[in-house]
């Protein structure tokens, strides 16, 4: 029992519980239960008890195993729920205003302001087109 506990193999553990029932040593069976717990697997020890007629000696290892998985439930449940509580109070949050999106090149104050060659650092260009005085406007395409 201890090798197979120790293999951390559940093949391992199944075939020496499957020897212990060929052998008839139902209290063997027990034991190997308890000793590889973490290995086997609650179907297949449900189904070979019951097979040969041993639920009693399966019974306390079947009744831990949904002890477990009641424990494990309850915290699915509790957390579930927490989360569902934590959602609908952020459903229930007022609305922010969100702030103006900064312009990355010109803001609108340089919008409308001539441009200034000597003013400007190197490589640098107007934010927009300024009509020179003395010109006319741009109409487009008319007949």
């Amino acid at each position: 029992m201890e090798y197979a506990a120790d293999s951390k193999n559940p093949d391992v553990a199944e075939e020496l519980l499957a020897w212990f029932l060929d052998k008839g040593n139902f209290d063997c069976f027990a034991a190997c239960l308890f000793q590889c717990y973490d290995l086997l697997r609650p179907d297949v020890i449900l189904e070979l008890a019951w097979r040969h007629g041993i639920m009693d000696f399966a019974m306390p290892y079947l009744v831990q195993v949904i002890r477990e998985y009641i424990t494990k439930v309850d915290k699915l449940e509790e957390s579930e729920s927490q989360r569902l509580e934590e959602t609908s109070q952020q459903d229930h949050k007022p609305m922010m205003m969100p702030e103006p999106q900064l312009m990355l090149t010109a803001g609108p104050a340089m919008m409308g302001q001539p441009f200034n060659p000597a003013a400007a650092a190197p490589g640098a260009y107007p934010a927009s087109f300024v009509q020179p005085p003395g010109m006319p406007a741009y109409q487009g395409y008319s007949m």
